[in-house]
C-alpha cells in the first residue's frame, strides 16, 4: 500500500485538531487497508495514496492518484505536482508548500488505470461507481480536516465536491471562489483546471487568464488571514508559517 501521512503530524496541532487528528488517522489506516474497487474488478490492485495531517491550512481535492502511485509515497511527485507547485508559487506560496501546507486526497485514492478506448491518452478517469464507492472516505476527511478553501482540480472534481458547477463550462467555474458544502462542512471551493500534461485546455489564453484570476483569489484569501502579510506586495512567497 502506498499512503502518506505527514511525517511529523502532531507538529501545530492545537487541542480542537489534536482530537480530530486522532480520528483521522484512523480513517487514513481504513482507507489504507480498503480493496473496495478491487472486489468490484475496477483496478487489480488497492494502492490507495494521499498526504497529510488535520493541522494544514487547505485541502487539494484531485480526481484520482497518477500512474507513479505505487513506486512513490507521496501524490504529486511527478510532472503533475512540479505544475501544481509552480501554480502555488504564482499564488505567492513558498517552494515546498504542496506538501507542507495542503492536505492532499481525491474522489479516488488508487490510480484507476490508463486511458481507453481509440486515441486514448493519459489516465482513464474513475467511474461513478468508483467514486461512489470512496465518497465515504472523502466525506469523512473532509469532516475532519475541516479547511475554509478546497481547491479543486479538474472538471470532474470541482463537480463532485459542487453539485451546483455541473454542466458549467470549465471557464466558468476557473478564477474565483464558490460556497459550498460536504459531509456536513461549510467551504469555500476554489476550481483549477487539472494540471496534467495531457490537457490542452490551458492552449486557450482566456483559460490562462482565468486560471490567473484564480491563483490571486487564492493569495488574496491566504494573506488576508495572516497576520503582518500585506496581501498587496506582488513580491515574496507566503510565509512558510502557513
Amino acid at each position: 500500500m502506498s499512503v502518506s501521512i505527514s511525517d511529523s503530524p502532531t507538529r501545530n496541532l492545537t487541542p480542537d485538531t489534536s482530537h480530530a487528528q486522532v480520528a483521522l488517522e484512523a480513517v487514513q489506516r481504513e482507507i489504507a487497508a480498503c480493496t473496495l474497487c478491487v472486489e468490484a474488478g475496477f483496478i487489480p490492485r488497492s494502492l490507495p495514496i494521499f498526504h497529510g495531517h488535520a493541522a494544514q491550512q487547505l485541502m487539494i481535492v484531485g480526481q484520482a492518484p497518477g500512474p507513479s502511485a505505487g513506486e512513490r509515497p507521496l501524490p504529486y511527485t511527478g510532472a503533475t505536482g512540479r505544475t501544481l507547485q509552480r501554480w502555488l508559487e504564482r499564488a505567492g506560496f513558498a517552494p515546498g508548500a504542496l506538501h507542507r501546507d495542503f492536505y492532499l486526497t481525491s474522489l479516488t485514492k488508487c490510480f484507476p488505470g490508463p486511458a481507453t478506448g481509440r486515441g486514448g491518452k493519459g489516465d482513464r478517469p474513475p467511474s461513478a461507481r468508483e467514486i461512489a464507492l470512496c465518497a465515504r472516505h472523502l466525506d469523512r476527511e473532509m469532516a475532519l480536516v475541516r479547511r475554509e478553501i478546497v481547491v479543486s482540480l479538474g472538471r470532474l472534481a470541482a463537480e463532485r465536491l459542487d453539485p451546483t458547477a455541473r454542466g458549467l463550462p470549465l471557464i466558468d467555474l476557473v478564477g474565483s471562489l464558490r460556497p459550498a458544502e460536504r459531509a456536513g462542512h461549510a467551504f469555500r471551493l476554489l476550481a483549477l483546471p487539472h494540471p496534467s500534461g495531457v490537457s490542452r485546455w490551458l492552449n486557450d489564453p482566456a483559460h490562462v487568464a482565468r486560471l490567473d484570476e484564480g491563483l490571486a483569489a487564492l493569495r488574496q484569501e491566504v494573506v488576508s488571514r495572516e497576520s503582518g502579510i500585506d496581501g498587496r506586495d506582488e513580491h515574496g512567497p507566503i510565509a512558510e508559517s502557513l
